[in-house]
């Protein structure tokens, strides 16, 4: 597993992780992401129960409502998504659209989220992230 920062030390991405990771490989992916604040896993396959089981390791998973838009049988997978089958949509469309924070509706928020990208658009898919540690560090 290499970690490579993306434009000064905000962002990294992780290449030649493989799920599932040992407790040695998982210590170097939560101390990248301490440094990091944003990874991006490139090239890296799982299946919706690797999904959960990584993201679980980093603590409590928060359940997205409204639960329609949960993946069927799992529950801790919010699905983001313009496709309809039938007439009915097979996930929450413009789902982030605008600046947010994840969880910032409760009362300790989300340590973070972990996207999973199955399919991009070529044009219009961007995801961006603010470097709020660096907002408030420049403050006057």
């Amino acid at each position: 597993m290499l970690v490579n920062p993306l434009k000064g030390q905000f962002a990294a991405e992780v290449v030649g992780l493989n799920l599932p990771v040992d407790e040695a490989t998982f210590t170097q992916v939560e101390a990248a992401w301490t440094r990091h604040s944003i990874l991006v896993f490139r090239d890296m396959r799982m299946t919706p129960e690797e999904h959960i089981a990584f993201t679980r390791r980093f603590g409590p998973l928060h359940i997205m409502e409204p639960l329609q838009y949960n993946l069927p049988g799992h529950p801790e997978v919010f699905v983001v998504s313009n496709v309809e089958e039938d007439g009915k949509a097979l996930g929450m469309k413009r789902a982030g659209w605008g600046w947010h924070t994840d969880g910032e509706d409760k009362a300790i928020p989300n340590a973070g989220s972990m996207l999973y990208a199955l399919e991009l658009p070529p044009q219009g898919g961007d995801t961006l992230f603010a470097n709020m540690y660096l907002a408030y560090e420049t403050l006057s």
